[in-house]
């Protein structure tokens, strides 16, 4: 792996994009392109914009480029990944608990969502649906639930294998809008529910007659129902720190950088774990095939890859966040296997911690440094800062004319911006 990193990823695609989208046209239009330009883009200043910060003791200046703070890219990934798990967190009720619930689909019927992308958000309709049924028959109640939907299209290989991560309320409000909490889940009564819901989505949406033989195949090839993930049992105390756990998973790039091993200008050699066997496994693909393998994974140009149904929905977020604060518990004790979520960290810590060095302060003298500028590319410097220090008021001596008083604004000290 020696000469492995973050750019390497960016390298690949340097070399081959343009031959890529020749060869597979399906792939050459504005939204797979923009997605592609802001990764290689990230962290060039001259394409990206900037902020400038001066030292204000020796005059020293520092640049920081923006980045593209997309999800593809192997250079912004920590960073998007734990702002989304922040926010999943933020978004969890006060109260109650959640189980982690992942729905997958049969290899023989990935093609079909591949096909048609917009079958994943049906895909995504059908999991909250799968899950409302499977309360509803533990609890022999109506229950009104409440699911955060994740969708991810990659599986550990890189393959195409649209999957679902689903944070699940271990219960709902029932008709008289009281909390009817749920401890346990049948495994297999998940298997069974997942197959009838998926099936039954496929077949509402598809209009292949083709979709037929494979929704029956589904039936034979699978007679205990389709794979479905859930920890058996009681559900553990807490959950809020299922939303770190969710998002190392979920929103993480197809691949991470220390899982290259080789690029050689024409072939890509990585690792993965494989599912079924626990041991890790080497390919080495043509570089190519590995960017087609990569691409597949963007999405639809507009599409909401994190979903939010029941309890959850947008609309009604709020109010029963409100309403089930009132009538539960305030303190859920804390899931001892789960991780807890911390806030976002900024810049200059993340930078440290990266590094081993303050990136505010001023490399030659040691001082703090200031804002003094931020540039966008498109529309040059769009924010100046002035930067001055108070000059202190002189006496005048005695027996001389009165000098005009300088009042604040005359009294800055203008530093010269560096051309541009």
């Amino acid at each position: 792996m020696e000469g492995i990193d973050k750019s390497t990823f960016k390298s690949i695609f340097e070399d081959y994009w343009e031959d890529f989208k020749a060869l597979c046209p399906r792939f050459d239009t504005p939204a797979y392109d923009e997605t592609i330009q802001k990764m290689l883009a990230c962290g060039d200043p001259d394409k990206m914009g900037f902020v400038q910060y001066r030292c204000l003791s020796c005059g020293e200046t520092r640049r920081i480029a923006f980045t593209c703070k997309s999800g593809f890219c192997l250079s912004c990934a920590k960073v998007y990944t734990d702002r989304w798990a922040d926010f999943i967190a933020r978004r969890l009720l006060p109260g109650v608990t959640y189980r982690h619930v992942v729905l997958t689909t049969p290899d023989f019927l990935r093609i079909w969502f591949f096909r048609e992308p917009n079958l994943l958000s049906a895909l995504m309709r059908a999991g909250h649906a799968c899950l409302q049924d499977i309360l509803h028959t533990c609890s022999g109640l109506t229950l009104d639930i409440g699911t955060i939907i994740v969708l991810q299209t990659a599986g550990r290989s890189g393959h195409y294998n649209p999957h679902l991560h689903i944070l699940v309320t271990a219960g709902g409000l029932d008709q008289e809008n009281q909390w009817q909490g749920i401890s346990y889940i049948p495994y297999e009564l998940m298997h069974r529910k997942w197959q009838y819901h998926l099936l039954k989505m496929l077949r509402e949406n598809v209009a292949d007659p083709a979709i037929e033989k494979d929704v029956d195949r589904a039936w034979t090839a699978y007679p205990k129902g389709l794979v479905a993930f859930l920890q058996e049992g009681e559900v553990p105390p807490g959950g809020q720190g299922l939303a770190q756990y969710l998002a190392k998973y979920v929103v993480a790039p197809p691949i991470s950088v220390r899982r290259i091993e080789n690029y050689d200008g024409q072939t890509v050699s990585y690792w993965y774990r494989d599912h079924k066997t626990g041991q890790i496994e080497h390919e080495t693909l043509p570089a190519l095939r590995f960017l087609g393998r990569m691409v597949q994974h963007i999405l639809p140009k507009g599409f909401q890859r994190i979903r939010y149904y029941g309890l959850h929905g947008n609309v009604r977020y709020q109010k029963m966040r409100d309403y089930l604060a009132d009538i539960l518990p305030p303190e859920t004790p804390a899931d001892p296997r789960g991780y807890r979520v911390l806030r976002p960290k900024p810049f200059a810590q993340r930078f440290f911690e990266s590094f081993g060095k303050d990136p505010l302060l001023c490399p030659k003298c040691q001082a703090a440094m200031s804002l003094e500028l931020i540039y966008h590319p498109k529309y040059g410097i769009i924010k100046e800062f002035l930067l001055f220090e108070d000059l202190p008021d002189e006496q005048e001596p005695v027996g001389t004319t009165p000098r005009r008083t300088l009042d604040r604004t005359e009294r800055l000290v203008q530093v010269s911006l560096p051309f541009l």
